[in-house]
């Protein structure tokens, strides 16, 4: 019971913000197309925004365990509220740049800094061995709230077209989404403490840097999780950019938005079940979480590869969905292997240079699919990014039990 009652707060922070990411996850391309791109420079948008996430995103962590990851947490949401503004505006590819600028650095100040509080507390006063349950119940929050958003994500642009003709679509999902981010602010304000101890250190941002990147090249765990990390960023970022001009070309038109909604809801409740089975699989295997791992890249590759293939709205869905609820799955185990070895003064600047480097996955893959998508199309990108998935499974077998 001591257990639950410590996740309430942490778990509500967790499902109301990413409700509202998950608000524009079922039509952010859609939307992105509305407001002055085109499918070709939808990865240039996506790499502009994982370039000022890469920017700020160690910096962010490494100002949150000097000055508060509280305060670096409602900077973050007040950052996100501009850059929504923007797009809200937007009818050109230059403010969907800008918006998006905005939205990357709020996500960068956003990852690293409010979980790192909740989890040192949690470690704080239950200790590491149960760990992975608490970080199953904030993946259950963030996978409920984007789950439950992009179901409503997908309503949005039809009632917003019903009560304001003529108007973007989308805008309803921004005016949203600003709503939500306002009333998150001023509950973490109200909410959530910092502790008196909390581990902020009066250190010279210099010396803190050098420390926090010996931490890791003195670590062979940490070197090979971020790794994975990135690689996780290259290839899934090929299905986030392309699912949904897939699923118009399925579709023959994008006027059905609650399907996109009932399909991205539904890879969130997926995932979810991944997290329920992989905590079944870790009572009895919690020492075989590499394993785990090595298995579930292999099998999660070729999943990619056979939703490349799909031409009809019930297999697509399909795979799709079991797809994520494989790489729900291997979230928990991951997390588990990457907070256990991370110092709790240090974990704000690394796991915000774990999100760093899965953001520059993320760039490396936007850059590589906007030259190769006009030659091989969608489905020779996600075989591409398939393979390389599943290769990347090798990198678990090296990790080694901490002494």
């Amino acid at each position: 019971m001591a257990i639950e009652k410590a996740s309430i707060i942490p778990f509500f922070n967790r499902f109301s913000h990413w409700f509202s990411v998950g608000i524009g996850t079922s039509v952010m391309s859609l939307m992105m197309l509305s407001k002055g791109s085109s499918v070709d420079t939808l990865g240039l948008i996506t790499a502009l925004y994982s370039i000022f996430i890469v920017i700020f995103e160690f910096p962010s962590g490494i100002i949150s365990d000097i000055v508060g990851q509280k305060t670096v947490y409602q900077f973050s949401l007040i950052i996100a509220i501009v850059g929504y503004t923007i797009l809200f505006f937007s009818n050109s590819i230059v403010t969907l740049f800008v918006g998006f600028a905005m939205y990357g650095v709020s996500r960068a100040f956003s990852s690293g800094s409010i979980e790192a509080l909740f989890i040192n507390k949690y470690i704080k006063d239950h200790g590491k061995e149960n760990l992975h349950k608490f970080l199953s119940i904030l993946n259950a929050g963030e996978i409920l709230g984007l789950s439950m958003g992009a179901l409503t994500g997908g309503v949005i642009p039809m009632v917003w077209e019903k009560y304001f003709p003529g108007r973007n679509r989308y805008n309803g999902n921004l005016t949203a989404q600003i709503l939500i981010l306002f009333f998150i602010f001023i509950c973490t304000l109200i909410v959530v403490k910092e502790p008196a101890n909390t581990t902020k250190t009066n250190k010279r941002l210099g010396k803190y840097v050098k420390e926090s990147l010996n931490t890791v090249v003195n670590s062979r765990n940490i070197i090979l999780l971020i790794v994975g990390t990135m690689i996780w960023g290259f290839c899934f970022n090929a299905i986030e950019l392309y699912w949904q001009p897939k699923m118009s070309w399925i579709l023959k038109g994008e006027t059905k938005t609650w399907i996109f909604g009932v399909i991205n809801s539904g890879y969130f409740l997926a995932s979810l079940v991944g997290v329920g089975i992989i905590n079944l699989i870790l009572r009895k295997k919690s020492d075989k979480s590499n394993w785990l791992l090595f298995m579930g890249r292999i099998i999660t590759g070729a999943l990619i590869i056979v939703l490349s293939f799909q031409a009809r709205l019930f297999s697509f869905a399909t795979i799709y969905l079991l797809l994520f609820m494989v790489n729900g799955m291997l979230s928990i185990p991951e997390g588990t292997l990457l907070n256990s070895v991370i110092p709790d003064e240090k974990r704000s600047s690394l796991l915000s240079l774990s999100s760093l480097m899965m953001q520059f996955g993320g760039i490396i893959g936007s850059l590589v699919y906007s030259l190769l998508v006009g030659m091989i199309k969608i489905s020779g990108i996600w075989i591409l990014s398939g393979i390389v998935f599943g290769l990347s499974s090798c990198i678990f077998l090296r990790i080694k039990k901490e002494e």
